[in-house]
């Protein structure tokens, strides 16, 4: 494994991972060349050796099993052409263990990957989605038309 795939599996920058690589502390990783190989335990994960000092590591010990899926309705999108404000269906939607939240804006916390599968869709049909493990926020579920108010949502959030 690289350094970009094992930095979003432990949820931690990559400028640490390599900060953690150059002190020796992930465990059987080698360098080759200009790059690092990381090698992953039964669970997928890399192995960080823990330090004697200083504070406790904050990076995932196991992978959460199932991410958040972040889509984009295209057929709302279709279907909210030409109606008034206080008609528009909300156009993003969070899937998350077998519950549905909708909204208009959101706020993605950490890190997400952007999924393309042409030939293997999600579930509900879409190809193209956004996984995370990190939490999200809606901003805005009632579409917001002030743009004064939608951004002081999102500095609450940001809080």
């Amino acid at each position: 494994m690289r350094t970009r795939e094992a930095s979003f599996l432990l949820g931690i920058s990559r400028q640490r991972l390599l900060v953690l690589l150059a002190q020796g502390r992930v465990k059987g990783a080698d360098k080759k060349g200009r790059f690092w190989e990381i090698p992953v335990n039964q669970s997928g994960m890399p192995v960080i050796i823990p330090a004697r000092r200083g504070p406790k590591g904050i990076w995932h010990k196991q992978e959460t099993k199932v991410p958040q899926m972040i889509h984009v309705n295209q057929h709302n999108i279709r279907d909210n052409i030409g109606k008034p404000p206080e008609e528009l269906e909300p156009v993003v939607s969070v899937k998350h263990n077998e519950r549905n939240d909708y909204g208009y804006d959101l706020y993605i916390s950490g890190p997400c990957h952007i999924v393309y599968r042409p030939y293997n869709p999600a579930k509900c049909g879409a190809h193209v989605w956004i996984n995370t493990y990190d939490p999200v926020q809606f901003v805005d579920t009632q579409f917001n038309l002030d743009p004064a108010t939608a951004r002081q949502a999102y500095k609450q959030i940001k809080r």
